[in-house]
């Protein structure tokens, strides 16, 4: 299974979201394999540190943007010192630096790029050039996002369709949950709603906010929890303080112990206006948990309306609220939907991900 080949992972994040998670099952699914992937990053970024856990070599290359000539400096002189047969860039920016860094190289590695956003693309001038000339491969982890890609003129057969995956063995590692409601003080909540996701303008917990606030009317005993760190946090709070929310809405912050958070809701809501594919859905589908999303991006990937969980419209909050209360209210929905969900659930091992990754590399170095 494993590849004769020297890859390069690039990824230009500090912090950890998603896409790092993504990388870092990658990595471990690659040594697994039989590969021996490299990793550069910026100094004392999150992914590095678990790169070195897992005895991936790691290469320091801070990264300030997609267009930074002084990272692409670093990430050239690199590539010519290692001799890579793969670069495989893993966000926007370690993209465009990882297009800068191999222009006119003599030995020119073959260029990756896992795309796992449904954002539309070449907006200005490099964007445009680095997405239409500056990847021998796109890696769409979702019909949705490939079919962006597509529609901002990247060829189709420039595309390959590998999803992201979950370790489905984790849920055997999870701890005892009865400390979060001591934590939290659900002791008497009915209900348990819950939101996980970076606090981000596309991530849209303003929806889940305003629809939980009609929730709340229409229901009692509901206790709301949005679970993540990011920019928007104090225009959340203030937007829950708006609708008279605070109390029944709680703000984790960034979280260690996600999984035990999420496997004591009753209903997880993803409100999303734009979305790859979700790796929390997953979770919530392997743990037996329904799930209210909307319908955009790669979620439908995931999702049959009214058989793994219910899809709405992207910015309806009413809508949204009114299947977050047909959820709760329906005993038969929610069995028929988890039920399903876990079912498929079982296609989600990232070793599936890695197969398919490992077959990208095969066909790209052979020219097929």
């Amino acid at each position: 299974m494993s590849i004769p080949a020297r890859v390069l992972m690039v990824d230009s994040e500090e912090t950890w979201r998603g896409g790092e998670a993504q990388l870092e099952l990658l990595m471990k699914g690659l040594g697994d394999a039989g590969c021996s992937p490299a990793l550069a990053s910026p100094p004392g970024s999150r992914i590095g540190e678990r790169a070195k856990q897992l005895g991936v070599p790691t290469f320091d290359v801070p990264i300030a943007g997609s267009a930074d000539l002084m990272g692409a400096w670093r990430l050239r002189r690199l590539c010519r010192r290692e001799s890579f047969d793969i670069i495989h860039s893993h966000s926007s920016h370690a993209h465009g630096v990882a297009f800068l860094a191999t222009v006119g190289l003599r030995s020119r590695p073959k260029l990756l790029v896992s795309r796992r956003v449904d954002f539309a693309v070449g907006s200005n001038r490099f964007s445009a050039l680095k997405y239409r000339r500056g990847a021998d491969v796109y890696l769409a982890i979702s019909t949705g996002v490939r079919d962006v890609l597509i529609a901002c003129g990247i060829e189709r057969e420039r595309i390959k369709l590998v999803p992201s995956g979950i370790d489905l063995g984790k849920f055997d590692r999870m701890n005892e949950t009865s400390y979060l409601k001591k934590e939290f003080s659900l002791e008497k909540a009915e209900w348990i709603v819950g939101n996980v996701a970076a606090l981000a303008p596309h991530k849209s917990q303003v929806d889940f906010i305003e629809a939980a606030a009609i929730v709340d009317k229409k229901m009692s005993g509901i206790k709301f929890l949005i679970v993540g760190e990011g920019e928007l946090r104090r225009s959340l709070e203030r937007k829950a303080q708006e609708v008279g929310m605070t109390e029944k809405i709680i703000f984790t912050g960034f979280r260690n112990d996600v999984l035990e958070i999420l496997s004591t809701f009753d209903c997880f809501v993803l409100s999303s206006r734009l979305e790859g594919l979700c790796t929390s859905i997953m979770d919530a589908q392997a743990i037996g948990v329904p799930v209210v999303a909307t319908n955009t991006g790669g979620i439908p990937d995931l999702i049959e309306d009214g058989e793994t969980g219910l899809l709405v419209p992207p910015g309806e909050r009413v809508e949204l609220a009114q299947a977050m209360i047909r959820m709760l209210s329906d005993p038969q929905l929610r069995e028929r939907c988890v039920g399903l969900a876990k079912k498929k659930s079982k296609q989600y091992d990232y070793e599936n991900t890695v197969k398919k990754t490992i077959e990208v590399y095969r066909e790209v170095l052979s020219g097929s």
